[in-house]
């Protein structure tokens, strides 16, 4: 009989592989970027309903996962719907050629998969928890408090940067690159924040497992990676870089990582 990670893992390759069954017609891909947060919603929903042993962490967990997902799954929405394929998969569309339609299965949706398992292992610790009750200590109220404000903060965070760059793409169109409020302290709040808010949560599973929990950092660690290596500046820059203003704002800016004096510097300077 499977348990809870096992069947975790079929859902989650149920689910790219039933999204990429649905782009194989148009080759169009970038529907899983809207169903990248889903994801998490998904497994933490999945290992909810599995669970024998519900407790607080793992409700809190499902509250704040289900809450992150569904917003990024509705701006997400919102921004794609009527603009077409992403930049960035059209270039590796071309790239493939007439293999597009499987070679997206394997670089796409089932790569995206196996990050969404890797990534999610907080909520593997936390959801179900552990048979043992939690021994709720004042030190690890006080620090799940903390995790619980830093997940609020990086929502919020993420969630401005969001709607600033809505608006600004409202008023001036695409084309224009932002490098004010928040963009200039920052040039990727909205990455910023979502790294912050999965360290809270990869945090709040230590706190709540102890040094059993560690291997749980693995998933925050990664996230954190690939958006400012990978899938999140690197790849989101390539089609700013002939923008006015751009190479000015690199070297004034900082990618992800703002440091927190000089940004209230320039605060109360301005």
């Amino acid at each position: 009989m499977m348990g809870p990670n096992e069947i975790t893992v079929l859902v989650v390759f149920a689910y790219v592989t039933i999204a990429w069954l649905k782009t194989v017609s148009s080759g169009n891909v970038t529907v899983m970027d809207v169903l990248w947060g889903m994801g998490f919603v998904l497994i933490a929903w999945t290992r909810f309903l599995l669970s024998d042993a519900i407790n607080i962490a793992a409700v809190a967990c499902l509250v704040c996962v289900t809450l992150w997902g569904l917003r990024l799954g509705f701006v997400l929405h919102k921004r794609t719907k009527n603009r077409g394929e992403d930049p960035r998969y059209v270039r590796m569309r071309e790239t493939a050629g007439r293999h597009w339609w499987w070679i997206s299965f394997l670089q796409v949706f089932v790569l995206q998969g196996v990050l969404l398992l890797i990534i999610a292992l907080p909520i593997f610790l936390l959801i179900p928890g552990s048979t043992e009750p939690v021994d709720w200590t004042a030190e690890k109220i006080v620090l799940s408090l903390v995790c619980l404000v830093g997940f609020l903060l990086g929502l919020l965070l993420e969630h401005k940067a969001d709607m600033d760059l809505k608006r600004f793409r409202e008023l001036h169109g695409p084309g224009n690159l932002k490098t004010d409020g928040m963009f200039s302290v920052t040039r990727h709040p909205n990455h910023l924040g979502e790294a912050i808010l999965w360290w809270s949560i990869g945090g709040f599973a230590v706190i709540v497992g102890g040094s059993n929990a560690l291997p749980a950092l693995i998933g925050p660690v990664i996230l954190t990676l690939l958006l400012r290596y990978v899938s999140g500046v690197k790849m989101s820059e390539v089609d700013l870089q002939e923008r006015d203003g751009y190479h000015e704002w690199v070297t004034t800016t900082p990618a992800m990582f703002a440091n927190p004096i000089r940004a209230l510097l320039k605060k109360n300077a301005d």
